[in-house]
C-alpha cells in the first residue's frame, strides 16, 4: 500500500481545498486529543467499571440485515446470561450513519467500545488512532489464523489490523431464472451477450438489466465491479490521481449508458437507489441485477420473491480488457473493531471473540445474515449451506478487489457515484462526467 501523509500539503493560495484539508486536519487535532485524554483517564463519564458491578462493554452494531439483528440480539441475551463479570450494552444503529456517528461520538467522548462497519473504517480511524490494532492482544495470531488470508489485507493499515472481518460480501450477476429460460436466453458473461439479451427482451416489454443509478452510494458499488472487470481501478499505482476515468471507467460507464439509452434498463434508474431497484428486479420486469450475498434473503424476506428462480453468476466483463490490471469484481468486507478511546480493551476483545469469532453462526454460511463468512472453518467439506449457488459467491470473492484502503475513499465513492448519475441521467457525457468527478478527487488526494 502507497504511504500517505497524515497532514495535507500546503500551498501558497489558498483554494477551496486547502481549507477543507485543514478542516479536516482539525478533526483529526482534535480526536488525537481526545483520544489521549481518554487513555489518561479524563473520562469519568465513561466509566465502564463499577465496584461489585459487571464490567459494561458498550456495542454499535451498523447496519445488518434483520436476520443478522436478530442474532446478534439472541447472542448477547446469551452472553449476558451466562456472564457476571462483563455485560453487554447493545445499540443498532443505521448503516448509512456511521461515520458521521464515529466522528461524533469520539469528538463527544461518549462512543461504544466495539464497532460492526464496513472494512474502510479500519483505514481512516487506524490512521487517526481511533482504532485499536489487534496485534496488541495476545492470542491475534490464533484468531488471524481462523480468517482467510486475502480478506484480512482488507483491514489493514501500515502493517498492523485494525478489525476482525466477519463477513464478505461479493458482488455477482442475480438472474431470474424464469424469464431467461422463457426467452431461451443463456445467461451472458460479456458485455457483448448483455447487450443481446436486452435486445430480445426488450421486444417483450422486459429489461435484461437494472441497477441504482441515483445520487448514492449504491451507485458507486454497482459501477465498480464493470469497472474492474474492464481491468480498471479507482486510483493510479501510487493512488497520487484518479484512475476511473481512464479507459476502462469510460467504457464500463458508456456500456451503461448504452444499456439506458437502448431500453434495456429501466428508464427511471437514474432516480433508483436500492429500494427502488430490489423492487423493480423482484416484481420481475427486469432479468438482472448486480448484487451480493444480501439478494437471497431480501427479495424472499421484503418481496416475496420465488427463490426458486433466483440464480447467481459472475458480473459479466468485456470480451476484452480495456486496461491491463488483472480483472476481478468487487468485494466487500464488513468487520467488527475495538475504539482506540475504550476504556475496557481486554474486556472488549473478550465480548468480540466471544460474538464474532467463535459463536457458531460463523461457521456456516447462512443468507439470513446477509454476507458470507470469513472464516476457513465455514467451507470446510461436509459444511451444508442453504446459500442458492454457494459456490458462486465463493468464485466472486476469490476473484474480489475491494474498494482502495484511503482515509477518504467516502468521499472518492461520492464524487463517482455523482459522475455516474450525471451519465445516466443524460446531463453529461460518460467520459466528461468521470474527467470532471477526476478533478474533484485529484484535489481530495493532493491533501495526503
Amino acid at each position: 500500500m502507497p504511504t500517505l501523509c497524515r497532514l495535507p500539503r500546503l500551498r501558497t493560495q489558498p483554494t477551496t481545498s486547502m481549507i477543507q484539508a485543514i478542516s479536516r486536519t482539525g478533526v483529526r487535532l482534535l480526536l488525537t486529543l481526545l483520544i489521549l485524554c481518554f487513555a489518561t483517564g479524563c473520562t469519568s463519564d465513561r466509566e465502564r467499571r463499577i465496584p461489585g458491578e459487571p464490567t459494561r462493554v458498550v456495542v454499535w452494531d451498523f447496519g445488518g440485515v434483520p436476520g443478522h439483528q436478530e442474532w446478534i440480539k439472541g447472542a448477547v441475551e446469551r452472553f449476558n446470561a451466562g456472564r457476571d463479570d462483563i455485560e453487554i450494552e447493545l445499540e443498532i444503529r443505521d448503516w448509512a450513519t456511521q461515520r458521521e456517528s464515529l466522528i461524533s461520538s469520539t469528538i463527544i467522548g461518549a462512543g461504544p467500545d466495539i464497532i460492526r462497519c464496513h472494512h474502510k473504517y479500519s483505514v481512516e480511524f487506524g490512521e487517526l488512532g481511533g482504532l485499536l490494532p489487534m496485534e496488541r492482544f495476545a492470542d491475534w495470531p490464533e484468531v488471524k489464523a481462523r480468517i482467510f488470508p486475502n480478506v484480512l489485507e482488507h483491514v489493514k493499515y501500515n502493517g498492523q489490523h485494525y478489525g476482525v472481518p466477519v463477513t464478505m460480501l461479493p458482488f455477482v450477476l442475480a438472474v431470474n431464472t424464469d424469464i431467461m429460460a422463457r426467452y431461451d436466453l443463456d445467461v451472458p458473461t460479456t458485455w457483448e451477450g448483455m447487450l443481446e439479451a436486452g435486445r430480445i427482451l426488450k421486444e417483450y416489454d422486459l429489461q435484461a438489466f437494472t441497477m441504482p443509478a441515483g445520487l448514492n452510494l449504491d451507485t458507486a458499488y454497482r459501477f465498480l465491479p464493470l469497472l474492474y472487470g474492464a481491468g480498471g481501478r479507482v486510483f493510479n499505482h501510487d493512488w497520487t490521481q484518479a484512475g476511473f476515468n481512464g479507459p476502462a471507467g469510460k467504457a464500463a460507464l458508456e456500456f451503461l449508458v448504452r444499456m439506458k439509452d437502448e431500453g434495456y434498463m429501466p428508464a427511471a434508474s437514474a432516480a433508483y437507489a436500492f429500494d427502488e431497484n430490489a423492487a423493480h428486479w423482484s416484481t420481475e420486469k427486469a432479468a438482472m441485477s448486480i448484487e451480493g450475498p444480501w439478494w437471497q434473503d431480501t427479495v424472499l424476506g421484503d418481496f416475496g420473491f420465488d427463490t426458486d428462480k433466483l440464480a447467481l453468476a459472475q458480473v459479466p466483463m468485456p470480451a476484452t480488457a480495456y486496461e491491463d490490471n488483472p480483472r476481478g469484481v468487487l468485494l466487500d468486507v464488513v468487520m467488527v473493531a475495538i475504539t482506540g478511546y475504550t476504556p475496557v480493551a481486554e474486556e472488549a476483545w473478550t465480548v468480540l471473540k466471544a460474538l464474532n469469532v467463535d459463536d457458531p453462526v460463523w461457521q456456516q454460511p447462512n443468507p439470513k445474515m446477509g454476507g458470507i463468512p470469513t472464516q476457513l472453518a465455514a467451507y470446510a467439506p461436509g459444511v451444508e449451506s442453504p446459500y442458492i449457488d454457494l459456490d458462486e459467491l465463493a468464485e466472486s470473492a476469490r476473484r474480489g478487489i475491494g474498494w482502495p484502503g484511503h482515509p477518504a475513499i467516502t468521499q472518492v465513492q461520492r464524487h463517482i457515484a455523482d459522475a455516474v448519475n450525471l451519465a445516466m441521467s443524460g446531463v453529461m457525457t460518460p467520459a466528461d462526467a468521470l474527467d470532471q468527478a477526476a478533478v474533484e478527487v485529484n484535489e481530495v488526494l493532493s491533501d495526503y
